[in-house]
C-alpha cells in the first residue's frame, strides 16, 4: 500500500483495483464449481459451436442446438443432474474443492456426438464468446478435459473483463472511485469469472459510460473514442440489446455544446447497432424457440398484449413491488444463485458504498444537474427495454409478473 501513497489521488482507484481486480475474478474462475454460473452449462454449447464454425445453430421441434460431442452433457449432468435449460430445481452437493478439481470428463472431441437443446444461448452471436471460443480450440489442441476447458474460459473471460475496466478506468475523467466500488462487486466478480458474455457485458458497458461522461464533459469524441463507443456500442448490443442506450449518454452534455455532429454520432451508432441487431435476429428467426418451456411465442404475447393493454403496467407494477427485495439480495448470490446470500459481502459492500457517498469526487462538479437527469433518463429506458422483453420472451400469457427479472442486469447501470 506504500507503493499508492506516491500515485496521484485520482489515480488511486485505478491501481488499487489492479492489484486486486484480477486475483478477485481468476479466484472465481478457478474455484467456483463447474457450470455453477447461470446458464454456463448452456454458455459451454454455444461456445463449443462456435468454435466449431457453426454460426446458425439448428431447430428440431421445441428444441434449439446443434450436434456436439456427448461428453460435454455427461460433464454436465455429473455435476448437475440435467441439461435442461432454465430449470427450476438444481440441487448441487456440496463437495471438496480437491474433489471438485478432481473431475475430469475427457473431451473425445471425435467421437460420439447427439443432438445438444441449449435454446436459451443458441442465437447469441459470437461478439461475446472469444475469450471461450479461444479456450475451447486450446482445449481441442490439447486434449484436456471438459472441466478445465471451462476453466480455462473462464480464466481468459475474466483477464479480458480487467481489460476492458481498465480502459474504463483510463478513460473515466471522474467518479474512478465509483468504477472501483462496480469493478470490485461481489456479482462482477462471480460474472467476470464465469464462462458466459456478462464479464464482456459488466466490463464493456463500464468503458462505454466512461466515454460516454467524457464527451459530456469535453462536448465531443475525438475519432478515436469514436471507433471504441461504436465498437462496444456493438458489442453490448448484440450480447444484450437493453443496454443499448448506454451510448445515449454522450447525446447530452448539459453544457450549451452546439456542435450537432457531436451530438448526432451516437445517435447513428444507435441506429447502424439497432441494424445489425435486426440482421442477426432474421438470420436467427427460424431456430427460435420460447425462453422457457410452456411459454407462448413473442408473436401471441404481442397480439395478447395489444387486445389487452393494461396487463404490462400492471405486471411491471406488481413485479418492481414484489421482487424489489428479492433482486437486491440477488446481487450477492454467487454461482447458479444457490450460494449465498453472504452477510459478509452484503456488510462490507453496503459499507463501502457509503464511503464512496461520503467521499465522492471533487471533480464530480464538471458534470451538470440536468446531465445527470439524463443518465437517470437513460437508465430508465433501460428498464423500458428489459421488462418487456422479459415479458413477451419469458413471461406466461397475459401473467401478472414478469419472469426473468435478476439483479445481475443491473450492474452496467449502477456506474
Amino acid at each position: 500500500m506504500q507503493f499508492l501513497e506516491k500515485v496521484p489521488t485520482n489515480l488511486r482507484p485505478m491501481y488499487l483495483f489492479l492489484m486486486v481486480g484480477p486475483i478477485l475474478y481468476v479466484a472465481y474462475a478457478l474455484f467456483t464449481p463447474p457450470f455453477q454460473t447461470p446458464d454456463e452449462h448452456q454458455h459451454l454449447f454455444r461456445a463449443y459451436q462456435l468454435a466449431s464454425f457453426q454460426l446458425i445453430g439448428e431447430r428440431r421441434g421445441n428444441e434449439s442446438g446443434g450436434d456436439l460431442p456427448v461428453n460435454l452433457s455427461r460433464a454436465v449432468l455429473q455435476e448437475l443432474g440435467s441439461t435442461v435449460p432454465h430449470a427450476v430445481e438444481r440441487p448441487v452437493p456440496k463437495t471438496p474443492i480437491i474433489e471438485r478439481f478432481a473431475r475430469s470428463t475427457p473431451l473425445n472431441s471425435n467421437g460420439e456426438r447427439r443432438f445438444t437443446n441449449f435454446f436459451g444461448s443458441v442465437t447469441y452471436s459470437p461478439v461475446g464468446y472469444m475469450p471461450q471460443i479461444i479456450a475451447v480450440w486450446i482445449g481441442r489442441g490439447f486434449d484436456l478435459s471438459v472441466e478445465m476447458i471451462l476453466r480455462l474460459g473462464r480464466v481468459f473471460n475474466a483477464i479480458f473483463t480487467t481489460a476492458l475496466f481498465w480502459r474504463a478506468f483510463r478513460t473515466l475523467p471522474v467518479g474512478r472511485l465509483a468504477l472501483l466500488f462496480v469493478s470490485l462487486f461481489p456479482m462482477t466478480a462471480s460474472c467476470a469469472g464465469s464462462f458466459g458474455q456478462d464479464g464482456l457485458i459488466i466490463g464493456g458497458c463500464a468503458w462505454l459510460t466512461a466515454l460516454g461522461v467524457r464527451a459530456a464533459i469535453g462536448g465531443r469524441w475525438d475519432v478515436r473514442e469514436v471507433t471504441t463507443a461504436t465498437l462496444l456500442t456493438f458489442a453490448v448490443t448484440l450480447a444484450k440489446m437493453v443496454y443499448l442506450p448506454l451510448v445515449g449518454l454522450a447525446l447530452f452534455s448539459g453544457h450549451g455544446v452546439k456542435n450537432w455532429q457531436s451530438k448526432a454520432l451516437p445517435v447513428i451508432i444507435g441506429i447502424f447497432a439497432v441494424i445489425v441487431l435486426a440482421l442477426w435476429i432474421r438470420l436467427n428467426a427460424n431456430i427460435y424457440v420460447p425462453m422457457m418451456p410452456g411459454r407462448p411465442s413473442p408473436g401471441s404475447q404481442v397480439e395478447y398484449l395489444v387486445h389487452h393493454p393494461m396487463i404490462f403496467p400492471r405486471a411491471f407494477a406488481l413485479s418492481y413491488y414484489w421482487q424489489a427485495g428479492t433482486l437486491l439480495r440477488q446481487l450477492f448470490t454467487f454461482g447458479w444463485l444457490n450460494v449465498g446470500p453472504v452477510p459478509f459481502a452484503m456488510s462490507a459492500t453496503i459499507s463501502a458504498f457509503l464511503l464512496l457517498i461520503w467521499f465522492g469526487d471533487t471533480n464530480a462538479s464538471q458534470l451538470s444537474r440536468s446531465w445527470r437527469c439524463w443518465a437517470g433518463t437513460v437508465m430508465a429506458s433501460f428498464a423500458a427495454l428489459l421488462s418487456p422483453a422479459l415479458y413477451i420472451g419469458a413471461s406466461s400469457l397475459g401473467g401478472t409478473e414478469i419472469a426473468g427479472v435478476q439483479g445481475r442486469y443491473f450492474v452496467p447501470f449502477v456506474l
